[in-house]
């Protein structure tokens, strides 16, 4: 394997890692109650991408607080 070879494939599975740590972060932001518009300017994605991750993540797309209010009788 060459060094560019090595250095492209590092480089390649650090942005990986940063892409899935941001995806967590949004997810765990939504689950404290933020909006999807201001989790996406944030993140500088699209409101309807977190709202994606989020639920691909979290299961649903409600916030932690909403999931409770279904709880109470």
């Amino acid at each position: 394997m060459t060094d560019w070879e090595k250095q492209l494939h590092r480089r390649a599975a650090a942005v990986a890692k940063a892409k899935e740590a941001l995806d967590e972060d949004i997810a765990a932001a939504r689950l404290d109650g933020h909006s999807f518009r201001e989790i996406g300017k944030w993140a500088d994605v699209n409101h309807e991408r977190a709202r994606t991750i989020a639920i691909r993540i979290n299961g649903d797309s409600r916030t932690r607080v909403e999931r409770g209010a279904g709880d109470e009788s």
